[in-house]
């Protein structure tokens, strides 16, 4: 089941997402998060919101975590022998699948981006 902090909020130095970030739109900041969170749910990803402190001013950011059992596996090489070949299958599933998720939300929200 996937981990949410919907609204978790860091004024130290904030932990990036240990799959990527994504930016915040500017209009309709909720949905965002709503379809982010629903969808990454789908495959046990973890949606957090943070304020990220700048120089600038402090800016929010989606910061998406791999599952536990997925962030195990990206933290060895590919190249390695830690990996075995359905290993590699399975984070090459979530990272196709993830990226999906990425595509539709830059679609739906782009007006705001």
């Amino acid at each position: 089941m996937a981990r949410y902090n919907s609204l978790y909020y860091l004024n130290k130095m904030t932990k990036l997402g240990s799959w990527t970030t994504i930016d915040v739109p500017t209009q309709n900041e909720d949905a965002a998060l709503e379809f982010l969170m629903e969808e990454f749910n789908k495959i046990d990803g973890n949606v957090r919101k943070v304020l990220n402190p700048h120089d600038f001013g402090a800016y929010a950011s989606f910061e998406i975590d791999y599952p536990e059992d997925v962030e195990e596996l990206a933290s060895k090489s590919e190249d390695s022998d830690e990996l075995t070949d359905e290993d590699v299958q399975k984070l090459d599933d979530w990272h196709d699948k993830a990226n999906g998720v990425e595509r539709a939300y830059n679609e739906k929200f782009s007006d705001w981006l």
